[in-house]
């Protein structure tokens, strides 16, 4: 009679008498005809110790699209998302993607499933580039340690870019952005001056930042290059404080080459009395505002507007 002894056995099948995998030798007392070697299988790939299960980009209505994934901390400390981009991590040319939390610090509770880019979600990520549906996007989301102190590991993954259906109400679509807003925004034309300052001021119930350039327009459609300035060798931008006052520009207007990091659009552009439509991306969504052309003083102070014949008429009856 032939004996089989098994070394420790892994894992079996016992549904289908199928040994998976054996953590030594089977060997044989007596004599036997040649033994088939035990089959073994492939170890699982690593869970990676920050996981991004399910990533998809959705279509948004501007051409844009929502980044959609649970993300999973697997290691033991809590972390924050502090940088995203389309590209993988050594790829210093990767468009940057607009990272929105709802809150200063937003913690991943390690083993915590953490739904991003949902209504109501901590963290919201878009890409602000015009993609195309088929294709599969590149992304690298950096973390570092909720202490603030370490930094974390990356995800890199692949997302593919689905058209959005009425399944996906649950991923945020770029539409107005509701929690900011420009005010008395206009771009101010100084006489001999080459530069027209933009003016106005933001307020906003979140805050927020974004590193891109905002995108001018006119009323019909022509585009307008939007400027920037800087005094500090800063980078360009835009930001918001929740409760408080962000001042795009204020008096004077003029060109000194002492005020600063300033935001323009090239006078030899623009026509007093024009509109030029101003989008800013937000990572919390884009905010479009129209901006009117005005004339400002050789001083750079704004010059009050011409009342009209009709209001100078019904002024000097009621004298």
């Amino acid at each position: 009679m032939k004996k089989w002894t098994v070394a420790t056995v892994v894992a079996a099948s016992v549904a289908g008498g199928i040994i998976l995998g054996v953590a030594g030798s089977a060997v044989m007392s007596g004599t036997s005809s040649t033994a088939s070697p035990p089959r073994t299988t492939h170890a699982a790939a690593p869970v990676p110790e920050l996981e991004a299960k399910q990533p998809r980009f959705v279509m948004n209505d501007d051409g844009t699209a929502t980044l959609s994934a649970t993300l999973v901390n697997h290691t033991k400390n809590p972390l924050e998302i502090t940088w995203a981009a389309a590209g993988q991590p050594d790829d210093l040319d990767a468009p940057v993607l607009l990272l929105y939390a709802a809150r200063p610090t937003v913690a991943l509770k390690p083993g915590e499933p953490t739904r991003i880019s949902g209504p109501g979600d901590d963290y919201r990520i878009r890409f602000s580039d015009r993609v195309q549906v088929g294709s599969t996007l590149p992304v690298t989301l950096q973390s570092r340690r909720h202490d603030g102190i370490q930094s974390g590991p990356n995800a890199t993954f692949g997302a593919p870019v689905v058209a959005r259906t009425t399944a996906d109400g649950d991923v945020v679509n770029n539409g107005p952005n509701p929690d900011i807003t420009v005010h008395e925004a206009k771009f101010v034309v100084v006489p001999g001056q080459k530069k027209a300052y933009a003016s106005g001021w933001i307020t906003s119930t979140v805050d927020d930042f974004t590193s891109l350039r905002p995108t001018a327009v006119t009323s019909q459609g022509a585009d307008i290059e939007y400027l920037h300035q800087t005094a500090t060798g800063g980078p360009s931008g835009v930001g918001a404080q929740a409760g408080k006052k962000t001042y795009l520009g204020q008096a004077p207007y003029t060109d000194d080459g002492a005020r600063g990091d300033r935001d323009y659009v090239r006078a030899s552009d623009v026509e007093v009395g024009q509109t030029i439509i101003v989008t800013m991306r937000f990572p919390s969504g884009d905010v479009v505002t129209k901006f009117t052309v005005v004339q400002g003083k050789a001083d750079g102070t704004i010059q009050p507007p011409t009342p009209s014949r009709r209001w100078i008429t019904a002024s000097s009856a009621a004298g």
